[in-house]
């Protein structure tokens, strides 16, 4: 396991040292703390960074849901922005005499704790594999994505405590009919994985040569219709290409989509589509609301200046939704939504991108055109 604290040097540089060494210390601690809980040894902290050694996938996993918790919680109580990304990979390792290992799987725990937002567990297909379903997590299938230096393909999943996690794919709550609070975790566990894998087939199906469209009903017995949804109605063939529905949605949204380019700019985006505007704000204040950094009204999002919130137009007096941009860590991200204008033209997304290096003028490149066309009805 790595686990980073994301946007450390900026708030070193805006902070000072004292204070960013003081985060560091609370990090440490906190890893330190949870990692012996877990039977895991800490190897090594690097101001920022801590590598984390265990014998057990499943402890592994536990222990991160568990970090990203008290992060959470910490970072509340004292208004701080202990915000962490964290990877994790299975395999053999070689520890030297020094104490420090040495292995693929390193280099693969380094490059997920690297595409991991502030909050998010990623971790391999071999970890899940060998850790399987635990009691009280959610996964979410983020498919098979390239990594910098890794020769083959790694299939990720992204972890979440169920508390934080709940299933908002109405889809699923339509299977049941009614939502049931109520349930054990195992029984609305196998209800989440027959919904996902149902649901997955209706999209490979009404994408068929004579299959219904996309949209189209399907009633089961003695339960409520159903709805194939299929986010190629909103997103541009050129660049649906590189998409595939996630089994588990972000909150709120009706269904949403993770979409990695085998190259080029960017190096993953996502977008969700929301039942209506309020759904919609809702989301998008969420998603601003974990950045203090980042003022409403302030800024822009271009090849000269990154770092701001505000609405973006398709064209004098046209609005198109709102927008926001910032650097995480070495990662440049942008956020925007694309508000329903009418029943016909347009729908309710919501589209994050990121983009490794820092690389916000390449992005810039990207989002430019696409976020004009991107919602608007196929």
């Amino acid at each position: 396991m790595i686990a980073d604290i994301r946007g450390y040097s900026r708030y070193t540089e805006e902070c000072g040292d004292e204070a960013a060494a003081a985060l560091s210390k609370r990090f440490a601690a906190i890893v330190d703390d949870d990692v012996s809980a877990h039977d895991g040894e800490l190897v090594e902290v690097r101001g920022d960074e801590a590598l984390i050694a265990f014998t057990s996938a499943r402890q592994a996993i536990r222990a991160a849901v568990d970090l990203q918790a008290q992060f959470q919680e910490v970072a509340s109580e004292l208004d701080i922005p202990l915000r962490v990304g964290i990877g994790i990979d299975s395999g053999e390792a070689v520890q030297l005499e020094d104490g420090s290992f040495r292995g693929s799987a390193l280099n693969v725990a380094a490059r997920l704790c690297g595409r991991a937002s502030g909050g998010e567990v990623i971790i391999s297909d071999s970890t899940s594999r060998l850790a399987g379903r635990l009691g009280g997590l959610h996964y979410s299938d983020g498919g098979k994505v390239r990594l910098k230096n890794i020769a083959e393909p790694v299939h990720i999943y992204k972890v979440y405590s169920e508390l934080d996690a709940r299933p908002a794919n109405r889809w699923v709550v339509m299977f049941l009919g009614r939502e049931r609070r109520g349930l054990s975790w195992r029984l609305a566990l196998l209800v989440t994985l027959i919904a996902a894998a149902t649901a997955l087939g209706v999209v490979y199906l009404t994408a068929g040569e004579g299959a219904e469209p996309s949209g189209a009903a399907t009633q089961l017995p003695g339960q409520q219709e159903v709805v194939a949804r299929d986010l190629s109605s909103v997103v541009p063939a050129e660049i649906w290409r590189d998409c595939h529905v996630q089994p588990v949605p972000s909150a709120r949204a009706d269904e949403t989509a993770a979409c990695v380019p085998p190259n080029g700019v960017p190096d993953r985006w996502e977008i969700s589509r929301y039942p209506n505007g309020a759904a919609l704000r809702a989301a998008y204040d969420a998603e601003l609301g974990r950045r203090a950094d980042i003022r409403p009204a302030t800024g822009r999002c271009n090849a000269f200046v990154w770092g701001g919130e505000y609405a973006w137009l398709h064209g004098p007096g046209k609005p198109g939704g709102h927008v926001f941009c910032y650097f995480d860590g070495n990662d440049a991200v942008i956020v925007w939504s694309h508000e329903r204008l009418d029943q016909q033209t347009h729908r309710d997304i919501l589209v994050t991108a990121r983009e490794g290096g820092s690389d916000h003028a390449g992005l810039t490149r990207w989002w430019r055109p696409w976020h004009h066309v991107i919602g608007k009805a196929g």
